[in-house]
């Protein structure tokens, strides 16, 4: 059933994702990744600081100004981690050369075309199951910002949520700057680490993006393949038309 071919695919693009982060996080490469878990070592500074921020109000503009830094920080040192443990599959996709925001994505992409070898799946059937997977959700709904009705009413739920908010004891006291630095930072490591929040209908059109582009890879070996069969066949021919009868006689 083209259904269950299409769960084997989903689970193979699952397991890519969450391949980057297997041994990164790995204790026997803490030293030689140090760069990268200092960054992350630098997280429990920020929280510190912003807690400090709490009884020294004067503090909350250096702990903004410390979030830029601490981010860029984080996500370059770990860009670089998966380089260094993922050498190969940098080489052979050029991942040093994509712009670094679609470098894992790569990876990950790397990771899911090596299991599709693995598990034999052929170009026509990825052809196939790329035509399929428009069929695989259910149509897309209105959004429902186009309701009027329930629009308002969830602004006015976001209004009078942000008032109770604002009157609490934490935020009256004008210290709320700081947990609003701590949700960005648990925000950004989330997006980072844990893959972020990832909808149905866009996990179907990254995994037909990633067979589409498994299409053209798998295309492109097989036909380096047989390139590399044809001479060899060749030689083999020749070598047997020397010391053919014909041959001998001519």
């Amino acid at each position: 059933m083209k259904l269950m071919e299409w769960a084997d695919l989903q689970a193979l693009y699952k397991r890519s994702r969450k391949r980057p982060n297997k041994l990164i996080f790995k204790r026997e490469n803490i030293l030689r990744l140090w760069p990268m878990w200092s960054a992350f070592g630098s997280t429990a500074l920020l929280f510190v600081f912003a807690m400090f921020g709490i009884k020294n109000p004067a503090l909350i503009p250096y702990t903004y100004m410390a979030l830029a830094p601490w981010a860029l920080l984080l996500y370059f040192t770990r860009l670089k981690a998966l380089q260094m443990v993922y050498p190969q599959q940098f080489e052979e996709h050029a991942i040093d050369r994509q712009p670094s925001l679609e470098r894992e994505n790569v990876l990950c992409y790397a990771f899911f075309l090596e299991a599709l070898r693995d598990e034999g799946y052929s170009v026509a059937k990825l052809r196939d199951l790329s035509a399929y997977a428009d069929l695989t959700g259910k149509p897309s709904r209105p959004a429902l910002s186009q309701n009027l009705g329930f629009a308002s009413l969830i602004a006015l739920m976001i209004a009078l949520s942000t008032e109770i908010i604002k009157n609490t004891p934490l935020f009256s006291v004008g210290q709320g700057s700081v947990i609003i630095v701590i949700c960005m930072g648990a925000l950004f490591f989330h997006w980072l680490v844990l893959d972020g929040l990832r909808s149905v209908a866009y996990e179907r059109v990254c995994i037909k993006r990633y067979v589409d582009m498994a299409v053209f890879d798998l295309d492109e070996l097989l036909q380096h393949s047989a390139d590399i069969a044809l001479p060899v066949e060749s030689t083999e021919v020749e070598r047997k038309g020397i010391n053919s009868p014909v041959a001998e006689l001519s």
